[in-house]
């Protein structure tokens, strides 16, 4: 059955409005399907706020991502309205410019992170993967299936850079790779193409160096 995320977002923002009513501040969401980089195994990343979140709240939203068609599609964020105005703003890069507004508006619940926040997010998401990286390497039995999410996280990060250099949100990985240069373009480019390199004779030895590559790029960043 085809899905188009469309009507799924507004099925279910209709289904939370009419739960909880007046309560709702912003409904909206964000990740590949938003991006339009999605495949058929892609989650539809939803955040929804609402005046406060207790935990009878929590089992009425479940209930309703249980009642959706397609429901294991369902991921993503539910906050109350203070929570999120005082979330780190180094944490907030990404939520703020990927996701798209359904109901509501961010706007009117946070402000927009400074260049400040921007680098500290950098930092934090360099430090993040490469501990990642590093532990993936030495403890899983199968590492190299970890790589394809390690270098979507490498994704984030290289939008953020870019961002503080430039001044532009770039939202698509290949929108991005065009304006790269060097080892940030060949780390992206890799993020692009890792999943085809499943399947190829040498992996152990190409996971390695994939492992080595984006270490190394952490570790500059860092």
């Amino acid at each position: 059955m085809d899905f188009d995320v469309n009507i799924w977002t507004d099925e279910l923002k209709q289904k939370i409005l009419n739960e909880f009513g007046t309560r709702v501040i912003f409904v909206g969401f964000q990740g590949s399907y938003q991006r339009n980089e999605a495949t058929p195994e892609s989650d539809v990343d939803m955040v929804v706020i609402l005046d406060k979140v207790e935990i009878e709240d929590l089992k009425a939203y479940r209930q309703i991502v249980r009642s959706m068609p397609h429901k294991e599609k369902a991921c993503g964020f539910i906050s109350g309205k203070k929570e999120i105005q005082n979330w780190s703003k180094s944490d907030l890069f990404q939520f703020l410019y990927d996701t798209k507004q359904l109901y509501g508006s961010l706007n009117d619940i946070v402000a927009y992170p400074s260049a400040d926040d921007i680098k500290l997010a950098v930092k934090i998401g360099a430090q993040n993967l490469y501990h990642a990286a590093c532990h993936s390497f030495v403890f899983d039995d199968e590492s190299s299936e970890s790589l394809p999410s390690l270098f979507k996280t490498a994704f984030f990060i290289l939008q953020a850079e870019y961002f503080l250099k430039k001044g532009l949100y770039v939202p698509t990985k290949r929108e991005l790779l065009e304006k790269l240069y060097d080892e940030d373009k060949e780390i992206l480019d890799i993020c692009l193409k890792i999943n085809d390199m499943k399947n190829c004779p040498d992996l152990n030895e190409k996971s390695e160096q994939l492992f080595k590559k984006i270490i190394g790029w952490c570790s500059n960043l860092i």
